[in-house]
């Protein structure tokens, strides 16, 4: 195995109970590097995400990660997977990505009050640290869910749709700030997206579902399957 190499799937085949929604998935991902999965809902990205965290065991091949040494991921869901009833604040839910950290029952040692902060400087949240996470914008949330996953000090960080269902300006400041982090923490990034125009010029690797297939290809390659695929039949 290539030791730059932080994630590597080997004719990897996912799904649930027994049956595939994928298979014959081979491609890596190096340290460092944005990578950018890509298909139309329901294509298997989440079951994809959900695989290499290993939440859900693989059904066929295998995932081998740099080292041997299974990496720290942080993991952005879907703003609609996280219960708006309860009364958190911004701050409380960048505090539960520590919990991890500490046994249970025990108070939040200061050390992790002092991370939470920093990491909701660096999404630009900390003014608003103290309001209600359900009165935020879209926004505004998904900043709140990054600086949550930041505060696990991942090496990988996985997004999962992170700029649907935000309005236009708000899609470009979250994206600039997936790509600041990026930079700034050298942190390996894989962001799905069912939206070709959300992927950035700027990826280092574009991994497509189509057609119950995972390939890997160009930005240009994927906009040119992707208006071939809205041509009706």
């Amino acid at each position: 195995m290539d030791t730059d190499n932080c994630i590597t799937l080997k004719d990897l085949a996912i799904g649930y109970k027994g049956k595939i929604i994928l298979s014959d998935i081979n491609f890596s991902l190096k340290k460092g590097e944005f990578a950018v999965l890509f298909g139309s809902n329901g294509s298997g990205k989440t079951t994809l995400f959900k695989t290499i965290l290993r939440i859900i065991p693989p059904i066929q091949g295998t995932i081998l990660y740099g080292n041997s040494q299974y990496p720290k991921f942080g993991y952005v869901p879907q703003r609609k997977y996280l219960d708006e009833i309860y009364p958190f604040t911004a701050e409380e839910v960048v505090l539960m990505g520590t919990f991890g950290s500490i046994k249970p029952f025990s108070p939040s040692p200061a050390s992790n009050h002092i991370l939470v902060n920093q990491c909701l400087k660096d999404v630009g949240m900390f003014e608003l640290r103290k309001q209600l996470f359900s009165e935020l914008s879209g926004g505004q949330k998904q900043r709140i869910l990054i600086a949550r996953s930041l505060v696990t000090k991942p090496d990988v960080l996985l997004l999962d749709e992170p700029i649907t269902g935000v309005d236009i300006h708000a899609q470009r400041k979250i994206t600039e700030l997936i790509s600041e982090l990026h930079k700034k923490r050298k942190l390996t990034i894989m962001m799905v997206t069912h939206e070709v125009h959300h992927i950035p010029r700027w990826v280092n690797k574009i991994i497509h579902i189509h057609h119950y297939k995972v390939v890997l290809g160009s930005l240009e390659e994927i906009i040119s399957l992707s208006r071939i695929d809205e041509i009706p039949n």
